[in-house]
């Protein structure tokens, strides 16, 4: 953790400058010696996947950035096609379960 990853408020009172640095220097610490498990207990599970749907969908749009018209039309007909795929298979799938139970 940076100070450039703090959110807090400029001020210019200098104990509030004081009370952030050392807030930043505890966060470090923690960031320092924690494991995976001591870091993910300190936030919910939708907070987790909120935060990594976010971040995905902020890697989408940075990648789009990068795409031609083309590429996006491309992109967006494969999505299309493996969604079909997968709706069919799952037809298949359904059918065949319900074959076997009326057998």
């Amino acid at each position: 953790m940076t100070d450039e990853n703090t959110t807090s408020q400029d001020s210019n009172d200098p104990a509030s400058k004081l009370r952030e640095d050392a807030a930043v220097a505890l966060a470090n610490q923690f960031l320092s010696r924690a494991t995976i498990v001591e870091a993910l207990s300190q936030i919910s599970l939708n907070s987790l996947i909120a935060l990594s749907q976010s971040r995905a969908l902020q890697q989408g749009r940075d990648q789009v950035k990068d795409m031609s018209d083309e590429q996006v039309a491309a992109l967006l007909a494969e999505t299309d096609k493996e969604k079909a795929d997968a709706t069919a298979s799952e037809a298949v799938e359904q059918v065949t379960n319900e074959t076997a139970e009326a057998s």
